[in-house]
């Protein structure tokens, strides 16, 4: 995004003031690979860049190549944890994150050392956070409505996308109090991913509600003749992020997750992997059942049990 000039002006204004050429160009070069104040500013390597004029150069490149909320972060370690056993305090820092969030709409999560999207004012896939390229520890929900094909052949257009579009809203209003966000959807179900707190416990909890809410829509609401079933897997894992969706989609953690929806989940049940479950506290996992597996993969069910 588009970073206004002020905050340009007092970023450039804050790392001339608190270090020298030398330690700036060692974090550029930290952020982005292979940096060369020289070859950005011209400077002949024999003469000394001055300190300003290298500090507007590093904030000027690191807006330009989409890092500058990643630069920030890293400002901010140096002033808090340092950089090689040394504090560095930086000027102006409290000012720029106050400014980045009244002027650009981003919050600064100090769990996570990253700035992200304040919900109210936008909500991106990657909450305005994650890098091209470079890998996250994600927890995934995969949901897929169940006969789907036969359903379509079966009752009119119109009918089958205002069901459809029910069920997403009982999706969005489980996951959006949880600051999950859709990766990808295909009107019969998707992918939502979670990455903030406890990311496994926000997976399971909103595979939960979705099942439970569904449950209720098919008892009361329904427009079919019959209910919508759902098979649900949430899953945790290591993803290298990019905006291209067929790219996203190869990950192998995503790929585990649709496998373990579609090959290991019952309708109307939800199957968490070890990875999530390990994260669960002994009471909620007591709701979960072991699922038999070919593999040895220790995989829990949930689904709704009505008292007989």
């Amino acid at each position: 995004m588009q970073i206004p000039s002020s905050i340009i002006s007092l970023a450039t204004k804050a790392l001339s003031e608190s270090m020298d050429v030398n330690v700036m160009t060692h974090m550029a070069k930290d952020i982005i690979d292979g940096y060369d104040l020289y070859k950005r500013t011209g400077f002949r390597e024999s003469m000394v860049v001055p300190q300003r004029d290298a500090a507007r150069q590093i904030v000027s490149d690191m807006a330009k190549s989409g890092l500058f909320f990643l630069f920030i972060t890293t400002l901010i370690q140096f002033h808090t944890t340092g950089y090689k056993g040394r504090v560095y305090p930086i000027s102006y820092l409290k000012e720029i994150i106050r400014m980045l969030n009244e002027e650009c709409g981003y919050i600064y999560d100090p769990e996570n050392n990253l700035f992200v999207e304040d919900p109210a004012v936008r909500q991106t896939r990657n909450w305005g956070a994650f890098i091209e390229g470079r890998d996250y520890i994600v927890s995934f929900l995969r949901l897929d409505i169940v006969g789907n094909s036969q359903i379509v052949r079966k009752y009119p257009d119109k009918l089958i996308q205002a069901t459809y579009g029910d069920f997403r809203k009982i999706v969005n209003a489980a996951i959006t109090r949880r600051n999950g966000r859709i990766w990808n959807w295909e009107g019969d179900g998707g992918l939502i991913a979670f990455y903030f707190s406890n990311k496994s416990l926000l997976a399971t909890l909103s595979g939960m509600e979705i099942l439970n809410e569904l449950f209720v829509y098919n008892a009361l609401h329904c427009r079919l003749g019959e209910p919508i079933r759902v098979r649900v897997a949430a899953n945790t894992g290591l993803c290298t992020y990019t905006e291209d969706t067929d790219e996203l989609l190869k990950n192998d953690i995503i790929k585990e997750t649709v496998m373990i929806e579609s090959k290991y989940t019952k309708p109307d049940t939800m199957t968490i992997s070890t990875t999530v479950s390990s994260k669960l506290d002994a009471s909620l996992l007591a709701s979960f059942t072991p699922v038999t597996t070919d593999t040895r993969a220790k995989y829990h069910a949930y689904g709704i049990r009505l008292e007989q």
